[in-house]
This record gives structure tokens, C-alpha cells and sequence, in this order.
């Protein structure tokens, strides 16, 4: 492997970079993708108690879908104010559904030691460090994240208090909640828990809104639930790819959300990209300047570069990064650092690989747990 591919995994590991981290990493986990949500929806949206205007108008979104073999985010995008709340909240319904029964599938997995996206070695490896914080964005609904981060016995902040319901918890606030007062000597010393911060800019799958307006996150409610919830009026709480992700994020959690994610990006020394494709314009505002800058590192990860994520390379709107892709049975990997490459290893795409990079081959990864 090039000695200067492997030095540059190394450095960017060290820098404890904030990551970003896109569908790739859960679908590549066994999450549905922006392809199965699709299907999922096309096969599952119930439009018995539709007006005949919702009725044209999904229509319209499976013709784009499947005729006109649209992505789902652009197939809804093109429908604009035309989606009506009650076709809305079906969408943001099912779509939770399908997640969250892929989701159930990995809890124990998770709690096992396996390792489905490779993000339970990375906390492992850093519990008895000295880093106090790993801050990682995602616009994944999941929870494969933080189940990771929990296993390995990190502390959890997501924009609301921990336990198993919580109300939205300021950063200030939090601060405050972290913190480790100790006496050596005579003088106190303040450290602070290790904890994983996740800014989730479109919503979890735990996060609900109730009928007075609050958005509470409530842990453990899974599909059998749903029946129960529409009773009581509490339905999920996430931005729909494509549509709604002005409207809601200027409320709480949202805005608490990319606040301080905006903050976090802006002082990183390093940046991750896992399965990100760089599609989303309303999160990439918040770190194009960062791609510009030859001080920040950046590794994107991905089975396939999206054309978003090509053309940020050819126009040289990224710097000081490596890419790298799967390619053939191989994979390449494209720089400014150094000269691009192609290697015979497998799955230098993934995280899993990365981390081999800079720490060497996982050995427990080599026996199987799954329950």
C-alpha cells in the first residue's frame, strides 16, 4: 500500500476529525437506501383516505419514480407545496416504518460486538484516550451510531437530555452536565465525560412530536407501537428526503442541532465523508468553505462517488482530501496529496477499512457473533 496513503489516514485519525456521514454507512449495514425506501413507500403509502388531489399527486411521484426513474429526494422535490400535510405525514410515516424495522434487525448485532459499520472499534479504541468528545453529523434516521457509541461505553447527546425520554438539552447546558471537578493538590482540575456528539439535521427515528407541540425523543417505541401512537396523536418527528427541510428545521431540536453543528465545522481540523453524497445542499452550506481550505483534511468514503462528489473534485473544489471508491474488485483512490492509484484490496471504501489503515487488521473482526 502507498507509504503516503497510509501516513495520511494516520495524521487524519490523530486530528480526531468531525465526521459526516451519509445513507452509504447504514445501507451498507442492511438499512434501506434511498432505492428501497422507494419501493418501500411505492408499496406501503395508504391513500384509502386520500382527496382526489393527494391521490394525483402520488401518482405523479411513482410516475417519476418508476417510469421516469427519478431518485426519491428529487421525485418529491419536484412535487413542492403540491404535497399536502396529510400526504406528508403519510410519507414521514412509512418512511419511519421502513427504517425502523431495518434498524431492529441490528440491536443485537450491536450489543453483541459485531460491528456493522465499523464505528464500535473507533469508540472502543478511543475509551481510554484522552478524548473527551467525538462529534459526528449524520442525516441518517438510525440509530447504528449511537448504539455503537453506547456499547462501548460512551455518553450520548443528540439535542436532548439522556434517558429514556428526554426534552431538547441546550450545548450550554450540557457543558455544564459534563463536567468532572476534581482536586489535585490543592487546586481543582475540570475534565469533562467522554461523550459522542451526533447532530442529526434531519430527525431520528426517536424523536416525536406531541399534540401541545413538543418534540420529545422516546427511546424503545418500534412499528408494533404505531397503532397506539396515531390514537394519542404522536407521530414521528423527521425531515422527508426532499421536502420539509426549511419548514421544520428553524424549530426545536432542529435548530439547537445545526447550530452547534455549524459551530463544530467550523473550528474541525479534519474532516471524514462516510457514504455521503454530497446531494444535499441544505447540510453542504455549511462546510463548502471548509472543502476550499488546504488546512483542513478531508477522506471521503464511498462505494460510489456521487456525480455531486466528482464534480467538487474536477472542478477543485475540494482540497488537501483523498477519495476513494470501489473499483472492480478493488478500489481507487484519487488525491491532490499525492498521485491517485488503484489497488487489488477490497473495500478501501469502507470505515472498517480505513481504521485497518491507521490501526492495523481488526482480529476480533474475524469472529463471528451474530446472534
Amino acid at each position: 500500500m502507498k507509504k503516503a496513503y497510509v501516513e495520511y489516514i494516520e495524521s487524519i485519525i490523530k486530528l480526531n476529525p468531525v465526521f459526516i456521514v451519509g445513507s452509504g454507512l447504514s445501507a451498507g449495514a442492511g438499512i434501506s437506501g434511498m432505492g428501497k425506501l422507494a419501493t418501500y413507500l411505492i408499496q406501503n403509502v395508504n391513500i384509502d383516505k386520500f382527496e382526489q388531489d393527494d391521490l394525483n399527486e402520488w401518482e405523479q411521484i411513482k410516475s417519476r419514480l418508476i417510469t421516469e426513474n427519478k431518485g426519491l429526494e428529487e421525485a418529491l422535490q419536484d412535487s413542492g407545496d403540491a404535497i399536502s400535510k396529510q400526504l406528508l405525514k403519510e410519507i414521514i410515516q412509512q418512511t419511519w416504518c421502513c427504517i425502523s424495522n431495518d434498524e431492529q434487525k441490528l440491536i443485537l448485532d450491536i450489543s453483541n460486538d459485531n460491528d456493522p459499520t465499523g464505528f464500535v472499534r473507533y469508540f472502543n479504541k478511543f475509551k481510554n484516550s484522552n478524548t473527551e468528545i467525538i462529534h459526528i453529523i449524520t442525516t441518517n434516521y438510525d440509530h447504528l451510531i449511537e448504539w455503537s457509541a453506547s456499547n462501548s461505553g460512551w455518553r450520548i447527546w443528540d439535542g436532548f437530555h439522556e434517558g429514556s425520554i428526554g426534552s431538547p438539552l441546550s450545548v450550554s447546558e450540557l457543558n455544564e452536565r459534563m463536567k468532572i471537578v476534581s482536586i489535585v493538590g490543592k487546586k481543582p482540575v475540570t475534565r469533562r465525560h467522554q461523550h459522542l456528539r451526533i447532530y442529526k439535521p434531519h430527525g431520528s427515528l426517536s424523536w416525536f412530536k406531541f399534540p401541545d407541540g413538543q418534540v420529545k425523543k422516546v427511546q424503545g417505541i418500534g412499528n408494533h407501537l404505531l397503532p397506539m401512537l396515531g390514537r394519542i396523536q404522536i407521530i414521528p418527528t423527521i425531515v422527508t428526503p426532499g421536502i420539509g427541510k426549511y419548514l421544520e428545521t428553524h424549530k426545536e431540536p432542529y435548530n439547537i442541532v445545526l447550530s452547534e453543528m455549524k459551530q463544530v465545522l467550523d473550528s474541525s481540523k479534519a474532516l471524514v465523508f462516510v457514504g455521503f453524497g454530497f446531494n444535499d445542499l441544505h447540510i453542504q452550506g455549511n462546510f463548502d468553505s471548509i472543502l476550499r481550505s488546504d488546512s483542513v483534511k478531508k477522506v471521503i468514503l464511498a462505494m460510489g462517488l456521487s456525480d455531486n462528489a466528482k464534480e467538487l473534485i474536477e472542478s477543485k473544489k475540494i482540497k488537501n482530501f483523498i477519495a476513494v471508491q470501489k473499483y472492480e474488485n478493488g478500489s481507487q483512490v484519487i488525491s491532490d496529496v499525492f498521485e491517485p492509484f488503484i489497488t487489488d484490496e477490497p473495500e478501501h471504501w469502507t470505515l472498517k477499512v480505513l481504521l485497518n489503515q491507521a490501526w492495523g487488521a481488526d482480529i476480533s473482526a474475524t469472529v463471528s457473533r451474530s446472534v
